[in-house]
């Protein structure tokens, strides 16, 4: 199992991660991001929703329920 299979599977189980694993699973994803004062906005050209992050050692559950999302939304 990858690196990124395991980012994976660790965000949909529910336990949370860094930021930094956060914007290389979405830099992954095909994202890119934009820094908006504190927060990261990640963006991708045909994908409606942007995801914005702000840089802390974990993601608040509301942050991991958007990446959750994003992952359906790519069929994992």
């Amino acid at each position: 199992m990858s690196k990124i299979e395991k980012l994976i599977r660790k965000i949909l189980d529910g336990r949370t991660i860094s930021y930094q694993e956060a914007e290389t699973l979405l830099k992954r994803l095909g994202f890119e991001v934009e820094v908006c004062g504190s927060h990261h906005v990640f963006r991708k050209k045909g994908y409606a929703r942007n995801v914005s992050i702000k840089k802390r050692t974990e993601l608040l559950p509301y942050q991991l329920n958007d990446l959750k999302e994003v992952l359906q939304d790519h069929d994992y």
